[in-house]
């Protein structure tokens, strides 16, 4: 047992420096692939950012719109262009014009 011992104490002795150069590129060559294997999942990763994005700068615009529409909804000039539109009510002093010609527009 003593033997193999030794041998093994004086291969090390013997080729330390070429062991250390070799566990440096096994090291190394590790830490590249498993940067190469992290490449699809950092390019899944940009598209889902870049998809969130486009999502919130819609819903940005979004909100903008609706806080127009707010400052609007409460003007009696809003009211009734809706009951107008929607419900095809008038006021009661309205003049009414029909078009009798039979042209459709």
């Amino acid at each position: 047992m003593n033997e193999y011992k030794n041998l093994i104490i004086n291969f090390v002795k013997e080729h330390q420096k070429g062991l250390k150069i070799a566990l440096l590129v096994f090291l190394v060559g590790g830490m590249i692939f498993k940067g190469l294997m992290q490449i699809p999942q950092i390019n899944a990763s940009k598209a889902e950012v870049a998809k969130l994005t486009n999502q919130i700068e819609y819903e940005q615009e979004r909100q903008k719109e609706i806080e127009e529409l707010k400052g609007k909804v409460n003007t009696d000039e809003y009211i009734e262009k809706m009951a107008s539109e929607k419900l095809g009510l008038i006021k009661s002093n309205a003049k009414v014009f029909v078009d009798v010609s039979g042209e459709q527009q």
